[in-house]
């Protein structure tokens, strides 16, 4: 029997899969990176569709209910994603300092 939150659930994967698709059409990102949120978002739609797959990783971890096992498993994914933004930002600003800094000692060369 399907529940409303898993109905919540479905309707949140197949948006995000379709602004996943839409956003890849408009070539806001690359193939690597459209294959790897489809299947995010593909394996987020089946665990809420069948909820009883993840029964037994459930009963190892000694966790009750379904909704504390996603909860639990949304927040490990998104430390990832954030410590992966993190290390992304920290480049590109070391990125930038440095044409900064070569801009402003081409600029001084040619006022000498």
């Amino acid at each position: 029997m399907i529940y409303g939150l898993q109905i919540v659930g479905m309707l949140f994967a197949l948006i995000m899969l379709y602004l996943t698709f839409l956003y890849y059409k408009r070539d806001s990102y690359g193939g690597r990176s459209f294959f790897i949120w489809f299947c995010v978002w593909l394996f987020f739609l089946l665990m809420v569709m069948f909820p009883e797959t993840i029964y037994g990783i459930m009963e190892t971890l000694s966790i009750q209910r379904t909704v504390d096992f996603f909860v639990i498993g949304g927040f490990l994914f998104f430390s990832v994603i954030i410590f992966y933004l993190y290390i992304v930002v920290k480049q590109t600003q070391k990125k930038v300092e440095m044409i900064v800094r070569k801009v402003a000692l081409e600029k001084k060369s040619k006022k000498e």
